[in-house]
């Protein structure tokens, strides 16, 4: 999912550190880093947000038009399982089911609190790109 601010005059790289801030608070293990076209944050492993696979911001643009987009990259390995071994099919179809189904809900919440976090930054900081981060 991805959202779009124009007009905002948002320091970027600010607005990373500060998105980074909610993976910190959520005890994620998390990177950030500077791409050719903006700024980057890879998250996985919370204990408060148990999903299968890991959270990727992108912040791209200029202050004052600029998009974060905000994925969930899952490894998409098949589960194969024996024919002839009915009842183990079954019982880890189900066991990786409710895996999924709870993945799901926790990338969920992950996603309403991430958005409600933006834009409380956005708020926050705009008008900031004339400052440079260690002004805030």
């Amino acid at each position: 999912m991805q959202q779009r601010w124009k007009e905002k005059n948002v320091n970027l790289e600010l607005l990373t550190t500060r998105i980074g801030d909610l993976f910190k608070a959520k005890d994620f293990e998390a990177i950030r880093g500077k791409t050719s076209t903006g700024y980057q944050i890879l998250a996985e492993d919370s204990p408060y947000f148990k999903i299968d696979g890991y959270a990727s911001v992108t912040v791209e643009g200029t202050p004052d038009d600029f998009v974060v987009t905000f994925d969930l990259c899952t490894d998409k390995k098949k589960h194969t399982f024996l024919p002839s071994i009915f009842f183990e099919t079954i019982f880890f179809t189900g066991y990786f089911l409710t895996r999924k189904l709870k993945s799901e809900e926790a990338w969920l919440k992950l996603e309403k609190e991430f958005w409600r976090h933006v834009e409380n930054v956005v708020l926050q900081l705009t008008n900031s790109a004339k400052f440079s981060a260690e002004q805030y």
